[in-house]
């Protein structure tokens, strides 16, 4: 199959104020509103017309964690790098999904620094034209995501950026067949209720789904990301507390660790984890652990080898998530000791690909254990989650983490016609909510995914029309709701 020829055309954004369920706390920030973005793109694909699209929640205090930035400044930065990757991209001339991608990741980066911004906001102007533009592709020439990445029309040319990669097919790093199942790795944010001693029933939201971890244990969770804090003592009081009740359960219970940056080197981490080992409440579960998350700063992370003596005190592998802000981060970090890197839509998903065959050849030259995993920034249904989830499919990625159908509202901040197309085309994916209009279909911890198979990135046209412009939008409007 030969790559799709692409000129890139005049482009919409249209923004969606989403309310939280229930706060969200990560880091130092607790999250109660927030606002997607959605990008039309209008393309001209082998010299047929159409339309792409791509969405994501502007994710304040995650892209850029600097103290001094607000929650408004950031969502003010990231919707400028997002016009600005558009504005870029308009200028182009016709060439192949890679090459388009090649040179606005090499723009914007090249402009992040002047702007005042860091590589990882950067990559995400970037992976939304990108994601738009694969997704029109898609609907234009009648194929799905994993039948673009495995067949060659993006025309990917992984050996550009990787050489050791320069014989090895993209197809060899992909599911085959894509998955149409996947099992939910379900969130426990530090501030997420335990059990009812958090939350008593006078305080329920009495909204039909699970409230506390003890509720979706209860539903047939299997996988959990444990969010740690980096105080000790309150860490392992929460973590004594979870394995409790996962001790209660009759599923086979495994996590994963985040540590959010909030340590500041593999030494610190380290201490840490001596410290889970030493505590017998807590053996059940630290041996239930597949493996931690992005524990160290993101601007020491990558700074130089990990120490071997904390590694083995850890006694697990480590994987980068926010420290993933370029296109060779996880190669420089195989190098220095990591072995897993996180999947996300908005770092990229021709970055996810090549990082799917870096952890292939490399995990077979070194006789060690390579991996990716799928985690979430909130993705929203329907374009985002769908179009995240068709990506996951692809790389074959057996669990995946999931948020925002605990800590948004489902369905709630979409027009009616969105809704509708929604759990018209995806009644597995989707289920009707007379309060939300409908929400995520999670069943014995299950997602059934297998309607994401369509031409294009895996869910209907988004309605545009409903959307406000961000040149009547102010971040007000989140405030209003939330005071």
């Amino acid at each position: 199959m030969s790559a799709a020829r692409v000129r890139i055309g005049g482009a919409r954004i249209g923004l969606d104020d989403v309310f939280a369920r229930m706060p969200f706390r990560f880091g130092s920030v607790t999250i109660e509103a927030a606002v997607a973005a959605t990008l039309a793109l209008e393309l001209t694909v082998d010299g047929r017309k159409i339309t792409g699209y791509a969405s994501e929640i502007l994710a304040y205090k995650w892209f850029d964690k600097r103290p001094e930035k607000s929650a408004a400044q950031n969502v003010a930065d990231l919707l400028s790098i997002l016009q600005d990757a558009v504005s870029r991209a308009e200028t182009f001339p016709e060439g192949d999904i890679f090459t388009l991608w090649q040179r606005l990741d090499a723009e914007m980066r090249g402009a992040a620094d002047g702007q005042g911004h860091n590589a990882l906001m950067a990559g995400y102007g970037t992976s939304m034209v990108e994601r738009a533009i694969i997704d029109g592709v898609g609907r234009a020439l009648g194929l799905t995501v994993h039948q673009m990445l495995k067949g060659g029309t993006t025309g990917l040319a992984p050996g550009d950026v990787f050489p050791e990669l320069a014989d090895m097919v993209p197809g060899a790093a992909l599911g085959s067949p894509p998955r149409d199942r996947v099992a939910v790795r379900h969130t426990v944010g530090m501030l997420d209720p335990i059990d009812d001693a958090d939350l008593p029933r006078e305080k329920r939201l009495n909204d039909g789904l699970p409230e506390t971890l003890a509720d979706y244990l209860q539903d047939g969770i299997r996988y959990l990301k444990v969010k740690i804090a980096g105080d000790t003592d309150a860490d392992l009081a929460r973590l004594r507390r979870i394995a409790s009740l996962m001790g209660r359960t009759d599923n086979t219970i495994r996590l994963t660790l985040d540590g959010n940056e909030q340590f500041a080197s593999v030494d610190d981490f380290a201490g840490f984890m001596e410290a889970v080992r030493r505590d017998p409440d807590l053996e059940a579960l630290r041996r239930a652990i597949l493996f931690v998350e992005q524990p160290i700063e993101r601007g020491a992370a990558l700074l130089g080898h990990l120490d071997p003596r904390a590694l083995d005190a850890i006694g697990l592998p480590l994987l980068i998530d926010e420290s993933d802000d370029a296109p060779d981060a996880f190669r420089r970090a195989i190098d220095l000791g990591y072995r897993g890197v996180s999947h996300k839509n908005c770092k990229g998903i021709l970055r996810s690909v090549m990082n799917a065959m870096l952890a292939r050849y490399h995990g077979i030259l070194r006789g060690v254990s390579l991996f990716q995993s799928a985690e979430d920034l909130s993705v929203l249904p329907v374009a985002g989650l769908n179009a995240d989830l068709a990506v996951v499919a692809a790389l074959g990625i057996p669990h995946v983490e999931r948020n925002a159908h605990h800590f948004f509202n489902g369905m709630a901040h979409l027009s009616p016609r969105d809704v509708s197309a929604g759990l018209a085309d995806h009644p597995d994916l989707y289920q009707p909510d007379a309060r939300v209009g409908g929400r995520l279909a999670i069943r014995d911890g299950m997602l059934s995914i297998g309607s994401l198979q369509r031409p294009g990135m895996g869910f209907p046209p988004p309605d545009m029309e409903a959307r406000v412009a961000p040149r009547d939008w102010t971040f007000d409007r989140l405030e209003r709701r939330t005071n």
